[in-house]
């Protein structure tokens, strides 16, 4: 019996020693600075616990930064910080050093564990509400046992996360220790066991922090220890009940008649359980997107607000959100908005300017008119292919210059201006003439030759067809198909090959591109006898081709001269250099064949509108042209 009666004291005496009060969460506490190259590792690491849903609040102290301040500095200096990062965790179990790319996570949450088994003898509570733009805060400190800390304090910290900036492997800055309540010395608290005392501190947040993505912490420490004993966090919006919706009034600029403006609104649940709700207006003026809403806990919801105005006249509503909105079950907001009468902007003198060729900028220009006087909004311009005669519009050509590119050739383009007067007011679209199909690198023309014996070849060019500017940097010569000189400078028309060997020699010349550099198809081929009688030192005059009309639609005439009685092969070829249609003829007693091309392909089947080439070979004379189809 003696021995029983001495278990049950025994176990008596244990149950008093045993905690009453669980720790909320561990504070902590990081030193660090947008400029340290290992703080990154902090980041995650905090971003981690918190992600995991560990009983965390995080206060990043920053030094030597934009972020930095006097409350920051003095937490830093508090506990005796020299090297970045530090994290300390409720002021105990400093952790020095980072990583430029790894979490500290697996650093860090033995430390949270090993302070969530410590017992604290203390409670914190608070409540609070928005008085314009300060949030006055009431924390309600308890102690219900017993407890041998001396010099304790309490601190308020403001945080604010989620702000944009690029910092090393980092696209934003969490948890800045923004501001301390009263300041960064705290507030003495002294109870006796079983006492209770409140706390009235007062936060007056910068215009441009976003609450929605702010927290309060508040902590008491033993300011000599620098153990914390206690930590409780709150979404700051969240305690003080703050006001949900992103403007209390909405004014909408004028607007023509039958316009519409839109302005986008936003409505915040604060607080972790979801909202919900309805969205009604009293004027049909004025509409929603949103009638009815469910928000889950600290998210938001867009609400885009319409303004259509039906005659000349100023129009008022309200706007009405009822609802569970944490404090605010019923929220009206004033509307309002101006109709006008507005003629309608007109787009005149609508052309391209530039060469039609692949890889070359095209300008598209015209004239804003306007019967009001409103100056241009943003007009919408839009580049087009004609296909098979249909304008099909290009992805993503939405300026006035356009680069033609592989894709366009063969085809003719367009542009189209849709005038926008300052008021967002559109007018008819208008549409450029079309320009011809677009084409390869244009080749000099005329190329022609002159033997100069004994070895002496003097050859002459004109400058490449409607090409004047952009990119045109001068020509490369070519003899049997080896390049013999290039030549910078787009004026130089000729050009002597001195020393040529005897025999028959072909030449031809590109024109010369760069941004990028490329070279243009080859001219007409002239062929060249060195070394021989006068009258065979150039190739026939009387070998010719002529097309005719060109460009066609349905038809065209082909007809070429050449020695009597010869064979002639004549080919067509895409842009791509695809054969397309191919003819065998022979010319007759004169020297003429004739036959014509109605724009089908070697099976029969109609080819696209866009530029082709014909190449002719005769009694080993070639001639090169193109032939442009308009459907």
């Amino acid at each position: 019996m003696k021995k029983t009666l001495l278990i049950i004291l025994g176990l008596l005496g244990l149950l008093a020693f045993l905690p009453a009060v669980p720790r909320n969460l561990v504070v902590v506490e990081v030193g660090t600075g947008t400029w340290c190259g290992y703080c990154p590792g902090a980041a995650m690491g905090c971003h981690d616990l918190l992600q995991n849903n560990h009983p965390v609040a995080i206060i990043k102290n920053h030094n030597g930064d934009s972020y930095a301040n006097t409350y920051s500095n003095a937490r830093n200096s508090f506990y005796g910080i020299t090297g970045y990062p530090t994290a300390l965790f409720d002021g105990q179990n400093a952790s020095v050093g980072g990583s430029s790319s790894s979490s500290m996570y697996s650093n860090y949450l033995p430390k949270v564990n090993a302070r969530m088994a410590v017992p604290s003898h203390y409670t914190i509570s608070a409540q609070g509400a928005q008085v314009g733009g300060d949030f006055q805060i009431a924390v309600t400190i308890s102690k219900p046992e017993a407890d041998t800390n001396t010099n304790v304090k309490l601190h308020g910290v403001l945080t604010e996360s989620n702000i944009p900036q690029v910092w090393f492997n980092q696209t934003t800055v969490d948890n800045v220790n923004r501001l301390m309540a009263p300041n960064q010395n705290g507030t003495t608290i002294d109870l006796d066991t079983g006492g209770t005392t409140t706390v009235n501190l007062t936060f007056t947040p910068a215009a441009n922090w976003n609450l929605a993505n702010c927290e309060v912490v508040f902590f008491l420490q033993n300011m000599t220890s620098k153990e914390i004993l206690q930590g409780v966090k709150y979404s700051l919006a969240g305690l003080v009940g703050a006001y949900p919706v992103s403007t209390d009034n909405i004014a909408f600029p004028d607007m023509y008649v039958n316009g519409s403006a839109v302005i986008p609104i936003s409505i915040i649940n604060y607080i972790s359980t979801p909202a919900s709700g309805t969205i009604s207006i009293d004027n049909p003026a004025f509409t929603s997107d949103v009638s009815t809403f469910n928000i889950p806990g600290t998210s938001s919801i867009t609400a885009n607000i319409t303004f259509t105005p039906t005659a000349a006249q100023t129009y008022n509503g309200t706007l009405t959100i009822t609802g569970n909105l944490y404090n605010h079950p019923n929220i009206t907001i004033p509307l309002s908005g101006t109709g006008f009468i507005n003629a309608a902007p007109t787009a005149t003198d609508v052309i391209i300017s530039g060469p039609p060729v692949i890889n070359q900028e095209l300008t598209g220009s015209y004239s804003f008119n306007d019967a009001d006087g409103n100056t241009e909004g943003n007009s919408i311009l839009k580049w087009y292919r004609i296909v098979n005669n249909t304008p099909q519009a290009i992805a993503g050509a939405n300026e006035q210059a356009y680069i033609a590119t592989a894709e366009d050739l063969g085809f003719p383009l367009a542009f189209e201006v849709t005038p926008v007067d300052q008021h967002g007011m559109p007018g008819t679209a208008v549409m450029s003439s079309y320009t011809i199909p677009i084409e390869n690198l244009p080749a000099p023309r005329n190329l022609q030759a002159t033997v100069t014996p004994p070895n002496t070849v003097v050859l002459t060019w004109e400058r490449p067809e409607h090409f004047e500017g952009k990119g045109f940097v001068g020509y490369r010569l070519f003899r049997n198909g080896l390049s013999i000189s290039s030549i910078t400078n787009p004026n130089t028309l000729t050009f002597t090959d001195s020393g040529v060997p005897s025999g028959t020699h072909e030449y031809w010349i590109c024109t010369l591109f760069n941004n990028p550099m490329m070279l243009s198809d080859p001219s007409n081929v002239v062929t060249v006898n060195v070394g021989v009688g006068i009258d065979d030192q150039i190739a026939p005059a009387e070998i010719t081709v002529s097309v005719h009309p060109n460009p066609f639609q349905t038809n065209t005439a082909i007809s070429i001269q050449s020695k009597a009685d010869a064979d002639v092969d004549f080919a067509i070829y895409n842009v791509r250099g695809q054969l397309v249609k191919s003819f065998a003829l022979r010319t007759d007693n004169s020297g003429i064949a004739n036959t014509s091309w109605d724009g089908t392909d070697n099976q029969g089947k109609p080819v696209n509108s866009g530029v082709y080439y014909y190449r002719m070979n005769t009694t080993g004379q070639l001639r090169n042209g193109r032939i442009v189809l308009m459907k």
